[in-house]
């Protein structure tokens, strides 16, 4: 499954600091997906919040330790008489992951990462099913305009094999004003991919992205597949305004659409039992973002 890492990106300017801090960075986010109508009946909507705290310990002049922990809520809404409308086959799901990135700066335009990673998805009075994974990789400037990045990782999932996925890290000055960045803005849970980002002034930016958002999260002990595994995945087309209302707040509206939604359960057993995609849907969603 094809996928782009975003967060690295976030981290890349601290590179050429003079004096290295230890700073952290709290994101707040609530996102509200519109009913669409399921291929083989039904209807299906879901609200996202949660929260994000990043935090950067320097362990030398050309190392530094990366920290993460994530929470974050789906509260899925399935409706109609046919279908996964009749079905019904989750309600609210939990997510935590955390990680700890090492990331050592090999020479002035280069540096590599290695981390781990660790996370819990799972539908509300669902036993805890915790899976572990990892990453490695290498940045390279190749200007002051351009930053890119190659790596890969690997995860365990509930009921499933090991998934690994390529990451990829892109931060481009396009102009002045213009750049083309893969820490996109609206980003959150497990969303990675592109943004067009446009500076018209010192405090607002506006900008559109595309992203892949992929969940995979154990079942409870009732409903269609006892203790089985539910799948979400979509392609979300965004479009964003921040204000930056200072140095160490700023503020996101942001509106698309989803398209490519899918939906699979798996049954205790490991066999996938449905499959099913839903329409193109709308969202909206506000973020927060705080600095200190």
């Amino acid at each position: 499954m094809f996928q782009i890492v975003a967060t690295i990106c976030v981290l890349l300017t601290q590179a050429d600091a003079p004096q290295k801090v230890q700073k952290f960075t709290l994101d707040l986010h609530y996102a509200h997906q519109f009913d669409a109508s399921v291929n083989n009946g039904g209807e299906v909507g879901v609200t996202q919040f949660g929260f994000e705290l990043r935090f950067d310990t320097p362990i030398s002049d050309s190392d530094d330790l990366k920290w993460h922990f994530q929470y974050q809520r789906d509260d899925w809404d399935f409706s109609g008489s046919t279908g996964m409308g009749l079905i019904d086959p989750w309600s609210s799901i939990e997510t935590i992951d955390a990680s700890a990135t090492w990331f050592h700066e090999y020479n002035q335009k280069t540096q590599w990462f290695v981390g781990g990673i660790v996370k819990a998805s799972y539908e509300d009075s669902a036993s805890h099913s915790t899976v572990l994974g990892g990453t490695v990789g290498v940045i390279h400037s190749y200007s002051s305009d351009l930053t890119l990045g190659v790596g890969v990782g690997v995860l365990d999932q509930v009921l499933d094999d090991a998934r690994v996925f390529p990451i990829f890290v892109v931060e481009w000055k396009l102009s002045d004003d213009l750049r083309l960045t893969s820490d996109i803005s609206t980003r959150f849970g497990s969303r990675t991919g592109l943004e067009l980002v446009w500076t018209p002034r010192k405090d607002w930016t506006l900008g559109a992205g595309v992203s892949y958002s992929y969940s995979r999260f154990k079942l409870d002990s009732s409903g269609f597949a006892p203790n089985g595994a539910g799948e979400a995945s979509s392609v979300p087309i965004t479009f964003r305004a921040t204000y930056h209302a200072s140095p160490t707040f700023d503020v996101t509206i942001f509106a698309g659409i989803m398209y490519g939604g899918s939906l699979e359960i798996t049954n205790q057993a490991s066999l996938q039992v449905l499959s099913e995609d839903y329409d193109p849907a709308g969202a909206f969603g506000i973020f927060g973002n705080i600095k200190f």
